[in-house]
């Protein structure tokens, strides 16, 4: 049985050649067609197709529906944690015909209704090169066939949808530390008070995110214990109990900005989780202390944690110099 064809648009492909020593980026200009098979496994291929405008098209070849939005998926979660690339305009819709014989070429949504889309909808998009596909095959395979990193990813991917944090190291470093910091009091309580809901429901999502990729869902509050202890040690290689996290925003509003400030894996899954039951239930334990509100440098935090251990466990997969 031939596979079924769906484009996913939202992504515009350019082509890279070498010039020299160096790679260069353009366009397809000038030409009327132009077919790539960027990653192909048994399940699914991608293909950059040359169908409308002068950027390429990404289409995905699959058995059926299913595997599509699967795939579909695991490309825009890819593009997210990588790339830091959210666009709600990403889409998936069924081709007609082969991709080989394009003239008249129609989309269909998975309703198969007729779609008459514009045509600077389809070119509109963000841009990715060939070479980052390729670059990022074996990655892209691994989310497609894990579901357990997809799951993480996916609830990385809410988490900052509900509340963007930019987690890029430089601007961490040289912004949103610096922020954080030096808020006047008055400014800081009203952005603290105005978002608070989106920093419990992003900082929830983040630690479901935590659970998924540790396999594990902690809801015992008795946490200095062996079986937690083997739980945590078990999960990701390279990640133990006692394995030193460096944080990003945890007390960065009253603390030293250079000073380096590190915490065990097992504090952190054990803080975010007393955090979630906040967040999640608006519930704080008598052994608690009330004044024990979300904030922004804790929702920060928690994704920032997410982020890390997501990286670890892909690292413990598969060998990528850079993501």
């Amino acid at each position: 049985m031939a596979n079924e064809l769906f484009i996913m648009t939202g992504v515009r492909i350019q082509e890279m050649i070498e010039e020299g020593d160096s790679l260069v980026s353009r366009t397809y200009h000038g030409k009327d067609e132009h077919y790539e098979v960027l990653v192909e496994d048994k399940s699914f291929r991608l293909v950059n197709s040359l169908l409308v405008g002068k950027y390429g098209s990404l289409i995905i070849s699959a058995k059926n529906l299913k595997t599509a939005l699967k795939v579909f998926e695991s490309v825009k979660l890819l593009l997210a944690f990588c790339d830091y690339v959210y666009d709600e305009d990403m889409a998936l819709y069924r081709l007609e015909k082969d991709l080989r014989n394009g003239d008249n070429l129609k989309i269909y949504d998975l309703y198969h209704q007729r779609n008459t889309h514009e045509r600077d909808f389809l070119e509109n998009g963000v841009i990715i090169g060939t070479l980052r596909f390729k670059k990022l095959e074996e990655l892209l395979k691994l989310i497609f066939r894990d579901n357990r990193l997809r799951t993480a990813l996916a609830c990385f991917y809410q988490a900052q949808e509900t509340y963007y944090t930019h987690l890029v190291g430089s601007y961490i470093t040289m912004h949103s530390r610096l922020d954080l910091h030096y808020y006047e009091t008055d400014e800081y309580s009203f952005l603290n008070a105005i978002n608070y809901e989106k920093f419990c429901s992003s900082l929830t999502s983040a630690y479901r995110g935590i659970e998924a990729i540790m396999d594990y869902n902690f809801r015992e509050r008795i946490f200095e214990n062996d079986h937690y202890k083997r739980v945590i040690n078990d999960r990701i290689q390279g990640v133990k109990w006692d394995t030193r996290y460096l944080k990003a925003f945890d007390k960065v509003r009253y603390g030293d900005l250079n000073k380096k400030s590190y915490a065990r894996v097992s504090t952190m899954i054990k803080k975010l989780l007393i955090a979630r039951n906040r967040a999640g239930h608006g519930k704080v334990f008598s052994d608690q202390k009330k004044n024990n509100p979300i904030t922004m440098e804790l929702t920060h935090e928690s994704k920032r944690f997410l982020e890390f251990l997501i990286i670890e466990y892909i690292d413990s997969q598969i060998k990528i110099n850079e993501i």
